[in-house]
């Protein structure tokens, strides 16, 4: 017998275990290798995203830090406080920006073997370069501007300026460049070690095929070693590309792989704190603008240009009285609060907040935010909800004001028109706002201030009524021509959503309009007599302010051609 069974057994078992050495040799290879580009990844590829992105918020805070400067230098009163937080925080991150530079410069010294990787090093070297040349071009003008600035001598170069902008322009591009390249570093190192993964699961499993049990057995307990950590990594990966940042990844080995999560880790948390930083951002510019204005970034809408929209001014009657008697601290925490609660309802209804100043609140309604045919009404309603509000404010003072008694009397007083105004990005080449101006913006002011000489809450104009008289109920108030104007303009008292307002509102609106109507026709009589009724019954302060004109009038022969119209004398 030339081949005995028990020599082919041992034969084909000799040949399955040189089989099994032969794949365990290769798998050893290819485990190694991928741990080698694991901690290539942790210890190369990693750094360089982590200091790419580093770069890349230290230079946005430095220029923050600069136009903060830039500002405050050019204060009326300047702050000295915040002057030396921004040229604390310039330094400080003048000094991160080089340092970064210089980490980057040592990070990229060694060029990987793959050649995709080495185009992606050589491209990121002239990066840096670009950058590192730019920073000290844009550092040197920057000095120069803020001296300048600081100095106050009248003489400050726009040329220089506008060099600056460009140049931190170009710093920012090309750190997003910079940055993008880094993620494709570690993205094409990733997909390398899950190839080669892939070619160690298959080496697992012709040994599973090869071996029968064992085999199969060796493969479980290896994939399982080798798969989970990785797979849970993948996961954990997609997840926060999906936006959820409260992974956190765990339990992984000691090994190339848990380094890979430790790095992820800490790639999370510095995502975390940009979100957060990027949150505290959006206090200061409503997200709507971000989303349709700036975003997208149509040339046309950024610069300007004229359409319809509705403008409402807010004023807090009584508020200097109550700030007088708080503390800085105390009176910012009351101002918060009401701004909070006014806020809320402006947002409610689409409108946008433009800017808070003092007490007083600008805001606006119309396209791209809500469409032209809404947005009076929205105002409207905007506005009687502020009304509302104020309720609750009120009922809030004595817990932040700590009083129980003698409570200030506090009211509110709201002016709304609608017409064309310019609306677009307006500011100066570093500080700019999307914002709106007019005319239409100055009358809903003045009809803010005329609340007072008529004793009303809401004032608005006649184009504001023809746009939402389907939804609202108004008296008609008056007809006034505003200093330094010559047209006149109808204006209304806001009572109501339509269906809404009470009898006794309904009433009182019906015998005000025939008193109206008495005192265009100088029938002073009749009016004095209609107005003084509702002054009787109703306490209605328009009435008081028409009784005590009427008295003024009846002095005066003002002729049989006077038109009705009431000319103010003050703003």
């Amino acid at each position: 017998m030339k081949h005995s069974i028990a020599l082919k057994i041992f034969g084909l078992a000799v040949i399955i275990l040189l089989l099994m050495i032969t794949v365990a040799v290769i798998n050893s290879i290819e485990v190694i290798k991928l741990g080698n580009e694991v901690e290539s990844i942790s210890k190369t590829d990693m750094p360089i995203a982590g200091h790419a992105a580093d770069l890349n918020e230290s230079g946005l805070r430095r220029r923050i830090a600069f136009e903060r400067l830039y500002r405050e230098y050019a204060a009326p009163t300047p702050d000295s406080a915040v002057i030396n937080e921004a040229e604390t925080n310039f330094k400080k991150f003048t000094i991160a920006v080089a340092e970064k530079i210089k980490l980057l410069r040592t990070d990229l010294d060694t060029l990987p073997e793959s050649l995709k990787d080495q185009e992606n090093f050589v491209h990121a070297r002239e990066l840096v370069s670009q950058i590192e040349s730019t920073f000290e071009q844009q550092s040197d003008i920057a000095k120069r501007v803020l001296e300048s600035r600081k100095a106050r001598t009248g003489n400050e170069n726009k040329e220089l300026m506008e060099i600056n902008v460009k140049l931190q322009t170009a710093l920012q591009n090309d750190r997003s460049e910079l940055q993008g390249i880094a993620l494709t570093i570690v993205e094409d190192a990733v997909a390398r070690a899950k190839k080669r993964e892939m070619r160690v699961l298959w080496s697992s499993l012709t040994i599973t095929l090869l071996a029968l049990f064992l085999g199969l057995w060796g493969a479980w307990v290896l994939s399982r070693k080798l798969t989970n950590p990785i797979l849970q990594l993948l996961k954990s990966t997609k997840d926060v590309q999906g936006g959820n940042l409260s992974v956190n990844i765990a339990n992984l080995p000691e090994d190339e792989i848990g380094q890979l999560g430790d790095s992820l880790n800490k790639m999370i948390e510095e995502l975390r704190e940009k979100q957060a930083l990027q949150t505290i951002i959006s206090t200061y510019i409503d997200p709507r603008i971000v989303e349709k204005i700036i975003i997208p970034g149509r040339a046309e809408i950024l610069a300007g240009q004229r359409q319809i929209m509705t403008i409402m001014f807010t004023d807090l009657a009584g508020f200097t009285k109550i700030g007088e008697q708080l503390s800085p601290t105390g009176l910012v925490k009351l101002t918060n609060r009401y701004f909070t609660i006014m806020t809320e309802c402006i947002q409610a209804e689409q409108g946008i907040i433009d800017k808070f100043i003092g007490d007083a609140i600008m805001a606006y309604w119309g396209p791209p935010f809500v469409s032209e045919e809404e947005q009076a009404a929205a105002a409207c309603r905007a506005a009687l909800r502020l009304k509302e509000a104020l309720i609750q404010f009120r009922n809030e003072l004595p817990e932040l004001l700590g009083l129980r008694k003698n409570l200030p009397e506090i009211d509110i007083r709201i002016g709304i028109a609608t017409g064309e105004v310019v609306v677009g990005n307006i500011g100066s080449d570093t500080a700019r706002s999307y914002t709106v101006m007019g005319d239409v913006v100055n009358l809903a002011s003045r009809l803010e201030a005329a609340n007072k000489q008529y004793g009303t809450v809401i004032m608005i104009s006649d184009i504001t009524l023809r746009m939402a008289e389907t939804q609202i109920e108004v008296r008609e108030l008056d007809t006034i021509v505003f200093k330094g104007k010559t047209e006149p303009v109808k204006v209304y008292e806001l009572l109501s959503i339509e269906g809404e307002w009470s009898k006794e509102e309904e009433t009182k609106a019906k015998r005000f309009a025939e008193g109206l109507e008495a005192y265009r026709k100088q029938d002073w009589l009749a009016a004095e007599a209609i107005f003084k009724e509702l002054v009787d019954k109703y306490d209605d302060k328009p009435s008081h302010t028409f009784v005590k004109r009427i008295a003024m009038l009846e002095t005066h022969n003002i002729g049989s051609g006077w038109d009705g119209v009431w000319r103010m004398s003050s703003k």
